[in-house]
């Protein structure tokens, strides 16, 4: 008779107390920790060198930060992975006392984000909105007054006289309307829909690129579009003290606090499922198993490489947002605060003050230029516009203390577009044809748009992470 081992004659008692009698949570998931790391240390045949982990995050941004310490709270042994820091797109960069985000982060009041975040004992009520209240528009090269209300509509000249009365009636709807009477519209023919002056329209349209950083306004989902520009135009968005980077920090605190184990500067170069039901990480030091990989590699690119197949059922994703930007840190805030350009895919706003980004008395202003990703790489002279239009806001050469620009960044892995199916056309969080594996990002699952979409995303693939890799561990 063969000699069965001391460690697997306990094992075999306790797993089959615990499918017997049950017992508390928290006592089930430390015995399955326990039984889970014998079982290895037992196997003559096991060439691994390291446990098995419930749950695998690879990505170390926004979106694995958050799956990690979701699943991490739910119980689950939890191992982050980054080949780079934490962070990713919301990383920030200290340069001479001033703060700059990778770009104009904004956090949307009552979007998705901040309950996540809030959740997880992060806070984001540091900071302040935007002062839209000398916002102007950039139409033929001219700054106008951007109407707000009823005395700023009166003194605009975006729109006649005559077009005032419409414009007003529509944008004072905007609000109410249902965005799924948009469905399979593009952001275009949304606007079109509402039958406004062609003034009135092409001001809209800027506001649809501000909500969304979308260029191809001809491309994306007009539900996704309207939904944004009710974000946009009721609670609005906070710039955070600090820049986006705080939201790292207390992220990256909390996953130590929940037990995460954090890895960085380790690449994973592939994913597999293994016989087990369990899923195979490659990564540069060696492999890994876990119970769940949370995919939260930021792009649907980098995503695709690590499991050699297309993350989107039908191969079809919407294209990714793009945006070139001049960050500038000032002696002093500009005499325009705020500008959206009408008939130009340009935005120019000040984040410090009312933001903490910068030396007291100091400002931040990020200059953007929404791109499309079919456009050509022309970044001398987008630059050279950028710097224009912060002539325009008043921003002489001798008040710019530091200059940073970002010629082709990455806003968005990839647009919901009415081609696509609009925001149910996403990849989901979970699919059956990728058992053992979720993804998360800001393209990813039907919610909400930027780091609403990449919280949401995340926060549902952490809950069904630590849930699989449970009962993954007792069966």
């Amino acid at each position: 008779m063969p000699t069965v081992s001391y460690s697997r004659r306990c094992r075999e008692r306790s797993i089959s107390a615990v499918k017997h009698h049950g017992g508390c949570h928290t006592w089930r998931r430390r015995l399955v920790r326990w039984v889970s790391t014998t079982e290895e240390s037992d196997a003559v045949s096991e060439t691994r060198t390291e446990r098995r982990r419930d749950v695998i995050v690879v990505g170390g941004g926004l979106a694995g930060l958050v799956a990690a310490c979701t699943a991490a709270r739910a119980g689950a042994d939890v191992l982050l992975v980054e080949g780079r820091d934490l962070g990713g797109r919301a990383r920030t960069d200290r340069r001479q006392g001033f703060t700059f985000n990778r770009g104009p982060r904004a956090l949307y009041v009552d979007g998705q984000a901040a309950p996540v975040l809030a959740d997880l004992g992060v806070r984001t009520d540091r900071g302040g909105a935007p002062d839209t209240s000398a916002a102007r528009g950039l139409r033929g090269g001219q700054l106008h007054v951007v109407p707000q209300g009823p005395m700023s509509l009166l003194r605009t000249t975006l729109v006649s006289a005559r077009q005032k009365p419409t414009v007003a009636a529509v944008t004072a709807r905007i609000p109410r309307l249902d965005p799924e009477r948009f469905a399979g519209l593009t952001a275009d023919q949304a606007i079109d829909r509402l039958r406004l002056p062609a003034a009135g329209a092409d001001l809209l349209r800027a506001l649809v690129r501000l909500t969304t950083y979308a260029a191809a306004t001809d491309e994306l989902d007009g539900v996704a579009a309207i939904r944004q520009l009710q974000l946009g135009l009721t609670t609005g968005v906070r710039y955070l003290d600090g820049g986006w980077q705080t939201l790292v920090d207390d992220l990256a605190r909390r996953a130590t606090e929940l037990g995460v184990e954090v890895r960085r500067d380790t690449a994973v170069q592939a994913l597999a499922p293994s016989a087990d039901g369990n899923v195979e990480v490659r990564t540069s030091s060696g492999d890994l198993l876990a119970g769940t990989a949370v995919v939260a590699t930021g792009t649907p690119a980098a995503a695709t490489a690590l499991l050699g197949r297309p993350v989107a059922e039908s191969g079809r994703l919407g294209p990714p947002a793009l945006a070139a930007c001049l960050e500038l840190g000032l002696r002093r805030p500009p005499a325009v605060p705020f500008v959206i350009g009408i008939d130009e895919p340009v935005y120019l706003s000040t984040h410090c003050p009312p933001a903490d980004l910068a030396p007291e008395g100091g400002a931040v202003v990020h200059v953007m230029r929404y791109l499309r990703s079919d456009d050509a790489d022309r970044s001398d002279e987008v630059r050279s516009a950028l710097r224009a239009l912060a002539a325009r806001a008043g921003i002489a050469p001798g008040d710019v203390v530091e200059e940073r620009f970002l010629a082709r960044m990455t806003v968005t892995g990839a647009l919901p577009t009415a081609a696509t199916g609009g925001l149910a056309g996403r990849p989901p969080v979970e699919d059956p044809t990728r058992p053992g594996v979720l993804l998360a990002g800001d393209w990813v699952g039907p919610d909400g748009l930027l780091a609403d979409a990449a919280a949401s995303s995340a926060a549902t693939a952490g809950r069904l992470a630590a849930a699989r890799g449970a009962r993954l561990a007792v069966a």
